[in-house]
């Protein structure tokens, strides 16, 4: 078994406590977590007791000091975080980072133009990368198993109110990147879109913001057309019931359907065929961080796959 990976944490927020952890826990014998670091110091000290972690550094730049810290993983408010990933690649840490890349494409290009000076290896945590039925959905698309693809539908519906944690984040309250809770949430639907279908040659679409406190736009509602000459819809709202995240894929031999616990393909004639959600993509995401900077596998999901995610949210914000 290779050794473990030596991995610090900037930033102790609600992703590394509600998504993280149990990954990390998980993964105790292909990750040491070794050092944190918050802005507030009684927050990470409260993570370092949960998680383990037997140092608690008082400053970003402290911890890129450590030489025990060998790589990073980066939980920063969206238009922050690629001044640090900069940083820790000057460090000469290897980088993993929150989705979206950064605040808008624009400045995602500049990231990833000047991190591509640093050796280091620089990853951006798309968890829905490694969600086995998401290949397996794209592997029907691939092999024929739909036929000529007709109509292709992306649903994300849910309430963001105050019952919900990820809403009382200061920064969402007025956010500086682009398409507030529709393109930080919608950048998992379309990396998986993406990979199935390919990008839209052809976006329109009107947004609107219909919760005051979700802006500065909640809902989306896009027309596409894609390459293959099949259409589709995409619609995005964060003040209304769960629906989603789900995508529906109809062709002319069967209709597949894909949420993030499980994906169904649907015959013409009626045969059922399932693909189900493995392994919690966490524990995948971090455990494959892990090989490429132990092992130096190859990266499954690079910055730039995961910029074109960020475009794509964009253009549909923008409806067009």
């Amino acid at each position: 078994m290779p050794r473990k990976l030596q991995l610090g944490l900037i930033g102790t927020g609600l992703a590394p406590r509600h998504l993280y952890l149990p990954a990390f826990r998980a993964l105790g014998r292909r990750i040491d977590l070794v050092a944190c670091t918050n802005r507030t110091r009684a927050k990470a000290e409260e993570y370092a007791g949960l998680a383990g972690i037997p140092v608690v550094h008082d400053t970003t730049e402290e911890l890129l000091a450590d030489p025990s810290v060998e790589a990073v993983m980066i939980s920063l408010p969206i238009d922050t975080a690629p001044r640090y990933v900069l940083a820790a690649l000057k460090a000469g840490k290897a980088v993993m980072t929150e989705k979206p890349n950064a605040a808008n494409t624009a400045a995602a290009k500049r990231l990833l133009a000047s991190a591509a000076r640093y050796d280091a290896p620089y990853l951006v945590g798309e968890n829905y990368a490694f969600m086995s039925h998401a290949h397996q959905l794209a592997r029907w698309v691939a092999q024929g198993r739909l036929g000529d693809l007709r109509t292709v539908e992306v649903r994300d519906y849910t309430v963001m109110d105050k019952g919900q944690p990820w809403f009382h984040t200061s920064w969402r309250h007025d956010p500086a990147h682009v398409g507030g809770f529709v393109v930080d949430a919608g950048v998992h639907l379309a990396h998986v879109l993406r990979e199935v279908v390919g990008d839209p040659v052809e976006v329109r679409g009107l947004s609107a913001l219909q919760e005051p406190d979700l802006g500065p736009v909640d809902t989306i509602a896009v027309a596409l057309r894609f390459e293959s000459g099949a259409l589709g819809t995409w619609s995005s709202c964060f003040s209304a019931p769960l629906e989603g995240p789900k995508i529906r894929i109809t062709g002319t031999k069967g209709v597949a359907s894909w949420t993030p616990q499980s994906a169904e393909l649907v015959s013409a004639s009626g045969r059922v065929t399932r693909a189900e959600l493995k392994e919690d993509s966490f524990t995948g995401q971090f455990r494959h961080f892990a090989d490429v900077v132990v092992s130096g596998a190859e990266p499954l999901v690079t910055p730039a796959d995961t910029l074109g995610d960020l475009a794509l949210m964009e253009r549909l914000v923008k409806g067009r």
